[in-house]
């Protein structure tokens, strides 16, 4: 399968996303989102910040309230899949949420859908059952 330029591309975007994450550059992974991006996770009442983000403005919403809820003590991107628009990303993470000092620790699958170079859709897979135990 031949690589375009297009993919690399969408590849490094969200693999310096990643990186941005780790350095707490939010506001870089936001310029690399569409303004009318749609941001999100399954909805569960019990997991703050889960459900569906728009716009700019609600990734920014999305960052903040993660990080008012859960210090990170793993979080680590895989492994990398492209194909066309589409980038998905393989990874585990361990968090503590804050309010309750209980952690969560799995694996999750994130998926990045792109147009002409930037971010138009994330959603997040990740194991809400557990991480619900860890926000009561």
């Amino acid at each position: 399968m031949e690589t375009t330029t297009a993919t690399k591309n969408n590849l490094q975007i969200v693999q310096q996303g990643f990186d941005n994450f780790a350095k707490g550059n939010i506001s870089a992974i936001i310029d690399v989102c569409t303004d009318d991006v749609e941001w999100g996770s399954y909805n569960n009442p019990d997991v703050t910040p889960s459900g569906t983000y728009h716009g700019k403005k609600g990734v920014q919403d999305f960052f903040s309230t993660l990080a008012q809820n859960i210090n990170y003590s793993s979080f680590e991107p895989r492994d990398f899949l492209v194909q066309g628009d589409n980038v998905v990303v393989f990874g585990h993470h361990t968090g503590t949420v804050k309010s309750t000092g209980k952690t969560f620790d799995h694996d999750w699958c994130m998926r990045f859908k792109m147009d002409d170079g930037k971010i138009e859709e994330y959603f997040s897979f990740v194991d809400t059952y557990d991480q619900a135990k860890a926000f009561k």
